[in-house]
């Protein structure tokens, strides 16, 4: 109960606490101690029986006490192991005092007493080892270690061997708590192989897949240092012969595959006898024959495993067939390579030829001759088609180069199309004409070849509107003056010097027209509305034009000279038959109406 209290006690205490070595170490030290007080007095009491015949058959005088009971009161003091620390108790003294009569030892000499001191030193030497294993926790070692130190201790005499007691009473506590701990460690490890052997007993394996995996398993057995549990290694020990059991009619099996796939590989070399002795190396396809080297190299590799020893005979008739195959073939690869060779040199010359064009023609006809070549190694035929593919890269890189110095020089050439296409964008038929002009002078000087079609077409649709936005402006000032002439011809009409020279030509044009049908007419050419006193006569005025083939379709040159016509026979007609002021403003609102946007 009071080493329980106190392991408990310990547990709570360090459970959130950090224990430095030197605390933990001493409380190892006090609880085995305790451990091993505790063992002793059990031990001791187990002995009650064998203490009591003993020390009964024991005579009071020591002289009378026979050889015989000491090294049996030795033996049982040796058997119950009590701790020096510790008061003997009661029980044990009759034994200890009837252990302790011995013939007066012989005294110990100098050589003697120095050979005591060296194996002292060992002794300390084997404890440091084991300390330094029981703090890695290695069993194994610490197990060799204790017994070699038990060894050691028992060639010393008492004098020497005493201060090494506790220690290594101490140490073997702490080597079989070691060993009770890793036992507790590993149980469940070992259960778990039980328990994975077993389910792979179970498995529908392939053969040689579940043959290594019992392997597997077992080797982790091993590692985990077998098991003192007989029944625990009996359960591994019957799993794993169950799960090996299908494996062996499999093995068993494989030996008739070896001799399957040894007939199959005389087989192959029979084939290949046969083809070597009716080919016709002059007239042979020699991919073919290429083909048929790879596949019974393929094949042979396929027909495995096999009988080592029985193989060899084959194996050798194999390799000098395949010799004899080999031998034309690659005398037929050396001969396409130096062809290949040619054609890399010749696409080399290439690489700096002018002109460009005939360069690139030449590699792409080197090209297709290069895929007309037959068989070649393949180590080599990749060496040489790096070598061409690079002079092929240089000769399309000068291309791609001369690509893009186009593209950048259309670039450029499109960066300041793009600035002049901002700058003139906002002009129209109310800017200066002298700005228009110049405008269109400058996107005329961008008509350059470097220009891209989407920038090429955009100038093209500017210069248009601005080509439109001039004649506006002219047609705009002419229309100004025309109506100045309208105007006059109410107040008597204008000077001769003031009326166009080709106006008479074009009034000569015109029949006499009345000067309500004139106005009508410029209404109808310019898209504005009559009055509604004159709404039948322009519906018969419009009929005649489309008669005449004159619909409404006009375009705006054409509108404008039928205008102008119809302002030269306003201008220039009989005199005596001034018009109106309201008709010449009518006419003149048709005029307008031709200018506005």
């Amino acid at each position: 109960a009071l080493q329980k209290t106190q392991e408990n006690r310990w547990l709570e205490a360090t459970r959130d606490t950090s224990v430095d070595k030197s605390q933990q170490k001493t409380y190892e030290a006090s609880m085995q101690a305790l451990r091993t007080y505790i063992a002793a007095i059990r031990r001791a009491s187990q002995a009650k029986d064998a203490i009591a015949a003993l020390t009964d058959g024991a005579g009071e005088a020591a002289d009378d006490d026979s050889d015989d009971q000491r090294q049996q009161a030795r033996d049982l003091l040796a058997d119950i192991d009590w701790p020096n620390d510790f008061p003997m108790p009661t029980l044990l003294e009759p034994v200890r005092r009837l252990a302790g009569k011995r013939q007066p030892a012989p005294p110990v000499s100098t050589e003697n007493k120095e050979q005591q001191q060296v194996m002292a030193a060992q002794l300390k030497e084997s404890l440091s080892q084991l300390e330094a294993a029981l703090e890695a926790k290695q069993l194994k070692e610490s197990r060799q270690f204790l017994k070699t130190a038990q060894q050691q201790l028992k060639s010393l005499d008492q004098r020497h061997g005493k201060p090494f007691q506790a220690r290594l009473q101490l140490l073997a506590g702490q080597t079989r708590e070691l060993s009770d701990w890793l036992g507790f460690a590993t149980e469940p490890k070992q259960i778990a192989l039980c328990e994975q052997m077993e389910y792979l007993a179970e498995q529908p394996m392939e053969p040689e897949a579940k043959a290594e995996r019992i392997k597997d398993l077992q080797n982790e057995w091993r590692d985990l240092g077998g098991s003192s549990d007989r029944t625990l290694w009996s359960r591994f020990k019957a799993a794993s012969d169950k799960a090996y059991e299908p494996c062996k009619d499999y093995f068993t099996a494989k030996s008739g595959l070896k001799q399957a796939n040894l007939a199959k590989r005389e087989a192959i070399c029979r084939d290949l006898q046969a083809f070597l002795d009716q080919a016709d190396w002059a007239s042979i396809e020699w991919k073919a024959a290429e083909k048929i080297h790879q596949t019974a190299r393929q094949e042979w590799k396929a027909a495995w495993p096999v009988e080592f020893r029985e193989n060899r005979a084959v194996q050798k008739r194999f390799d000098e067939l395949l010799k004899r195959l080999e031998a034309p073939l690659d005398q037929e690869r050396q001969k396409n390579e130096s062809q290949k060779q040619a054609i890399v040199e010749r696409a080399n010359e290439l690489i700096n030829h002018e002109p460009l064009q005939e360069a690139m023609n030449e590699a792409k006809r080197l090209q297709a001759d290069w895929k007309a070549i037959g068989i070649t190694r393949h180590r080599e035929d990749r060496k040489l088609w790096q070598a061409f593919r690079k002079a092929c890269d240089q000769i399309f890189a000068r291309r791609d180069a001369q690509r893009n110095e186009q593209q950048q020089a259309t670039q450029a050439a499109d960066s300041a199309a793009k600035a002049l296409l901002e700058a003139v964008q906002i002009m129209d038929s109310s800017s200066d004409a002298t700005a228009l002009s110049d405008a269109l002078e400058r996107l005329g000087s961008q008509q350059a070849p470097a220009l891209s079609p989407a920038i090429r077409e955009r100038i093209q649709g500017e210069r248009q509107r601005l080509k439109k936005a001039q004649a506006n402006q002219r047609l705009a000032a002419s229309v100004g003056y025309w109506q100045s002439l309208v105007t006059a011809r109410v107040n008597g009409g204008a000077d001769a010097s003031e009326i166009p020279q080709h106006w008479p030509e074009l009034a000569a044009d015109q029949s006499e027209v009345d000067h309500g049908d004139l106005v009508i007419r410029a209404e109808i050419l310019g898209g504005i509305a009559s009055p509604e006193a004159d709404q039948k006569r322009r519906m018969e005025i419009q009929v005649q034009r489309l008669a005449e083939g004159m619909g409404s379709s006009e375009q705006a040159g054409d509108q404008s000279r039928e205008l102008e016509k119809l302002v030269a026979s306003w201008c220039l007609g009989r005199s005596g038959q001034s018009p109106d002021a309201d008709l010449a403003r009518r006419l003149n609102d048709a005029l307008a109406a031709l200018t506005a946007d």
